[in-house]
């Protein structure tokens, strides 16, 4: 993925609180199809073509420029502070790009697994096509899965994840299809193990949720 920026639409980050979030606004909302709004203080970036909404606090985001992508279309592409870090996330018109989650940043300190090759940024459209595609074909018995390779595309995979939720994504669906793959896989791949995350707690706890209501409202379909 080709990506530039034009540094004479630079948005400055050194106005106050009020100022910085209309700024924000403002360059973001020139983005066709995204939703910007400010809620209780967080900045949401809603995309209707992923379902999903970027949500971050103002003073977390140090850079907002507009950025050229292949397609042409008009793009924003934010620097993202995670403590000593700077991490890039890119609004477009029906996508939003962001860094994976180094694989020592997902797993225990001393775990050993082959990791694949993975982009220096992903699309959250790739993304859920990528992992949903794991899902329906690990159940396919004509697909045969090397052990080591599937162990690594799982934590690729996570880490595509763990890297969503860093810049504010809360894909819900996505994690659905990794947690569904990796229960799939558990009986015939060795994965390392995971570091402690509160936050993949929590949206496994989303996931678990949405399941719930899922088969709820399928069975009032039902008893219709």
């Amino acid at each position: 993925m080709v990506i530039g920026t034009d540094s004479t639409r630079l948005v400055g980050m050194a106005y106050n609180e009020r100022m910085r979030s209309f700024e924000l606004t403002e360059i973001l909302g020139e983005v066709p199809g995204a939703e910007v709004t400010i809620e209780r203080g967080e900045l949401v970036v809603h995309i209707p073509a992923i379902g999903d909404a970027v949500r971050l606090d103002p003073d977390e985001i140090v850079e907002a420029e507009p950025a050229f992508v292949p397609t042409g279309a008009p793009a924003v592409q934010l620097g993202v502070r995670r403590g000593h870090e700077v991490l890039t996330l890119i609004v477009t018109v029906d996508d939003v790009v962001f860094m994976p989650a180094y694989a020592d940043d997902v797993l225990e300190p001393g775990a050993e697994l082959v990791v694949p090759a993975m982009p220096g940024l992903i699309g959250y459209s790739e993304m859920h096509r990528d992992v949903r595609a794991l899902g329906r074909a690990i159940d396919d018995p004509e697909v045969r899965h090397d052990p080591e390779m599937l162990a690594a595309t799982l934590l690729a995979h996570r880490c595509f994840l763990t890297g969503a939720i860093r810049v504010g994504l809360w894909p819900v669906r996505v994690a659905a299809w990794w947690e569904y793959s990796n229960a799939r896989a558990g009986r015939a791949v060795q994965l390392a193990p995971f570091r402690a995350d509160p936050f993949w707690d929590d949206l496994m706890a989303d996931v678990t949720e949405a399941r719930r209501l899922t088969a709820a409202h399928q069975t009032m379909e039902t008893a219709e």
